[in-house]
């Protein structure tokens, strides 16, 4: 969120953001060929660590936010899944942000939910790279207001990559190296 004067502009929004601060520039807009090759690189690596994980740091809370380690690594999946739903749906809640992994899941470990971080990578190559793309340039009405499918998917893209650089920390904190970090 940013807060400037008596504005408010809520999530990243380059578009509001230029507006507000008098900033000019076109948003850059990732191809479809380069936004898969960034999601398999960044859930790849999320699924590697989320599996290095030992049972017992399920419930662990992470320092900054009342949130459990089994939760947080849920979150960083269930973003660009989310994303994907509000193409088809037309909608992205603030309600979709914020799901909770037993909610989706039921009571599972960390295998689980990297199993499900596999599914939802599978999921946006087939809705990028498959027979009938997503068309990036739908508006999608959103709580951070319009947005086109590209800003959402790449939103949902830099969300994952900053809970990722968060999981690397918590994991150093626990005395877990990541394999193979990016």
């Amino acid at each position: 969120m940013t807060i400037w004067g008596d504005e408010v502009v809520i999530g990243f929004n380059p578009k509001e953001l230029s507006r507000l601060f008098g900033l000019n520039g076109e948003v850059a807009v990732a191809d479809l060929s380069t936004m898969i090759e960034k999601y398999e690189t960044v859930l790849a690596a999320a699924c590697r660590a989320t599996r290095q994980l030992p049972p017992d740091h399920m419930d662990w809370e992470c320092p900054e936010r009342k949130r459990t380690l089994g939760r947080f690594t849920f979150h960083i999946f269930d973003r660009p899944e989310r994303a994907l739903n509000a193409y088809n749906v037309g909608m992205y809640s603030s309600e979709d942000r914020g799901r909770n992994f037993k909610d989706v899941l039921g009571s599972v470990g960390f295998e689980e939910i990297a199993r499900y971080g596999e599914e939802v990578l599978s999921r946006v190559k087939s809705a990028l790279g498959g027979p009938s793309p997503l068309d990036l340039d739908k508006v999608l009405d959103t709580y951070m207001g319009t947005k086109t499918a590209n800003e959402l998917m790449d939103l949902a893209l830099g969300h994952s990559v900053h809970h990722l650089k968060q999981l690397y920390e918590y994991m150093a904190q626990s005395g877990i190296k990541p394999v193979d970090p990016l």
